[in-house]
């Protein structure tokens, strides 16, 4: 599932397209076009989240994918606050669309309701391998093809890097002892400023599970059972993330009130020269400030003593729901979905990455920002895909928060990160069980 950032498109691609907000059809809204059921008599609906701006996507190729098939599409956009209970609430009663997103943190309690048709027992051909390696493998629960990725968000260490060549500071910290040491040489010539920030009160959880994974650390045991992140390595991983702002000059102290918009306006007001974010923040940062594409720098998230490079990623997904007494036409949408152009489309209009490999074959995608992108996605990892997960994660939420704000404030004292973290683990135990 996708974070709550703002999610914003490419600013040269809306303006090529001359896509504004005026245009986008309102979220909530069902929009049927051609007026009436296509030139087979085969109607279809599709129901979406409102990220970015999918609406004038879906109102452009529903239209082109009608015109093609004679197939109509009848799409509605869902809402994040009330979504997921209107799918449950639809598989429950095995009514509703033909075709739904899937936010990958929701697979497990939507496949347990068995909402989801099995790609392959269906008459068409989508090739599996014409996507990256690790949405794919999301898309593959239980060994069934119950969605085809979308589009997705891995994170990047985002640099502006005209202050940071002044102090002296010409590559991106690969590791964690680099983050340290620079941001500590960045702050000595630049004692009003940081070279890093992250918030502590949205997310938060995108961020530990990074430093748990560069540490070399798990959130679950491998068979998904049992909570992980209570280990040495996690405490470790916690600690690093809280000195970084107590015991370091490489964050401000006040990114224990942060959200995404705090941590937005630090960046775009140059109070922090470097952060983990997804391309909407590069968007935001370009939109609010007159500044060059090749003066930010696109680079992995550094590696810890125990293990390597790694970012959180979100993912949304398409497929089909059982129901369905349409599925080859429904799996005829879901194939023009993967098209690299469209699939292309899609990732620009909602400022994340295509989920089809070829679609970086596509111009648009050349320039250094959405490359650096692409070569996140080795380092790529996700939430265990495991039923309660969404429970287990507002209780990494509430642990690690509070460890943040407890240091900046001056409350923390020996001992409490390990506490927090195995009174959080033993409160994802009992969700998990």
């Amino acid at each position: 599932m996708l974070d709550n950032d703002r999610q914003r498109s490419r600013r040269a691609f809306l303006k090529t397209a001359g896509v504004t907000t005026a245009g986008i059809t309102l979220s909530g809204c069902t929009n049927i076009l051609g007026g009436d059921s296509g030139s087979d008599g085969v109607i279809i609906e599709s129901h979406h989240y409102p990220t970015g701006d999918i609406d004038q996507f879906l109102e452009t190729h529903t239209e082109k994918f009608e015109e093609e098939t004679g197939i109509t599409v009848e799409y509605e956009t869902m809402q994040w606050d009330n979504g997921k209970t209107k799918q449950t609430t639809s598989m429950q009663n095995r009514t509703g669309p033909d075709v739904g997103e899937i936010p990958s943190t929701y697979i497990p309690q939507f496949a347990a309701l068995d909402g989801f048709e099995n790609i392959n027992d269906i008459d068409v051909d989508i090739d599996a391998s014409s996507f990256f390696d690790n949405p794919t493998e999301i898309g593959h629960y239980k060994d069934e093809f119950i969605g085809i990725p979308w589009f997705w968000g891995p994170r990047a260490h985002l640099s502006y890097t005209p202050p940071l060549k002044e102090a002296g500071i010409e590559e991106p910290p690969s590791t964690w002892d680099e983050l340290v040491q620079k941001g500590n040489a960045f702050n000595e010539k630049n004692p009003d400023e940081h070279l890093f920030g992250i918030p502590a009160q949205e997310n938060v959880s995108h961020f530990f599970a990074d430093f748990l994974w560069q540490n070399g650390e798990t959130l679950l045991t491998d068979d998904n059972t049992k909570a992980a992140f209570d280990s040495d390595r996690a405490v470790e991983a916690l600690n690093f993330y809280k000195d970084l702002q107590s015991n370091h000059s490489v964050m401000p102290k006040s990114t224990a009130e942060w959200k995404g918009d705090a941590r937005d306006n630090a960046f775009t007001n140059h109070k922090i020269q470097s952060t983990w974010a997804s391309l909407a923040t590069v968007d935001t940062f370009l939109e609010a400030d007159d500044i060059s594409e090749s003066d930010i720098e696109i680079s992995k998230l550094p590696a810890g003593p125990n293990g390597e490079s790694a970012t959180f990623y979100g993912l949304e997904l398409v497929g089909i729901h059982p129901w369905t007494d349409h599925p080859e036409e429904a799996a005829e949408w879901l194939k023009y979905l993967a098209r690299p152009e469209v699939n292309a489309e899609i990732a620009e209009m909602t400022g994340f990455l295509p989920s089809v490999k070829k679609s970086f074959e596509q111009e648009r995608f050349q320039d250094p920002v959405w490359q650096g992108f692409k070569e996140l996605t080795s380092t790529g990892k996700t939430f265990p895909q495991v039923d309660g997960w969404s429970q287990v994660e507002g209780i990494i939420n509430d642990a690690v928060s509070g460890v943040l704000v407890d240091a900046a404030t001056g409350k923390w004292s020996e001992g409490d990160t390990r506490k927090a973290l195995e009174d959080a683990a033993k409160q994802a135990n009992d969700e998990l069980e």
